[in-house]
C-alpha cells in the first residue's frame, strides 16, 4: 500500500512538474518537486523504500522529458545514497538533515543531467549551467522543501518503539 501512495505521490509531482512548475521561477529556475518529493520520501521513509521510490519517480519524470530515458533515474539516485544520513542521526530532527540532502541531490542531479546529455553529444555550457541553475536550484529546492517535508511527515506512520532486553527501548 505504501507503494501505491508513493506511486501516485510522484505521479502527482511529475504531473505538477511537467505543468505548473515551468511558470513558477524563483531566481530563475523552477523548483524540481519530482526531486523534492524523492529526497523527502527517503528521508521520512528510510533508504529501503528509497531504492524503489526514487527509480519509480525518476522513470515517471523521464517519461515527461525530451532528456535520453534514464536521466533522471541516474540523476536522482544519489538520493538513495544520501538517505543514509536518516540512520546516522545527526541531529534529533530529520528537518534540517532533509533540506541538506534535498540541496546537495540538487546539485548532483545537475551535475550528472549535464553529465548525461554531454555524453549523448548535446553542447551544454557547464559554467553557466552550474552558476545560474544548478547553485540557485540548490537554495530554491531546499526553500520548497520546507512546504513539502511537514505534510509528508505528518502522513507518514511514526517509528516503532520495541524492546530489546529488560527496561530498554530502542527507536526502529
Amino acid at each position: 500500500m505504501k507503494y501505491l501512495f508513493a506511486f501516485a505521490g510522484s505521479f502527482f509531482a511529475v504531473v505538477l512538474a511537467a505543468s505548473v512548475m515551468p511558470y513558477v521561477k524563483v531566481l530563475g529556475v523552477a523548483p524540481d518537486l519530482v526531486l523534492i518529493f524523492a529526497a523527502c520520501w527517503a528521508m521520512i521513509r528510510g533508504q529501503r523504500e528509497a531504492m524503489v521510490v526514487v527509480p519509480v519517480a525518476g522513470l515517471l519524470r523521464d517519461l515527461t522529458t525530451s532528456d535520453p530515458v534514464g536521466t533522471s533515474v541516474l540523476a536522482l539516485s544519489p538520493i538513495v545514497l544520501l538517505a543514509v544520513v536518516r540512520e546516522l542521526r545527526p541531529l534529533e530532527s530529520d528537518f534540517l538533515p532533509a533540506l541538506a540532502v534535498v540541496a546537495t541531490a540538487s546539485l548532483a542531479y545537475a551535475v550528472i543531467s549535464m553529465t548525461v546529455l554531454t555524453a549523448a553529444g548535446e553542447d551544454v555550457p557547464w559554467g553557466t549551467a552550474l552558476l545560474q541553475v544548478a547553485l540557485p536550484s540548490m537554495l530554491v529546492n531546499s526553500l520548497f522543501a520546507v512546504i513539502v517535508y511537514p505534510p509528508m511527515r505528518w502522513l507518514s506512520p511514526r517509528p516503532k518503539v520495541e524492546s530489546f532486553g529488560v527496561g530498554s527501548a530502542v527507536r526502529l
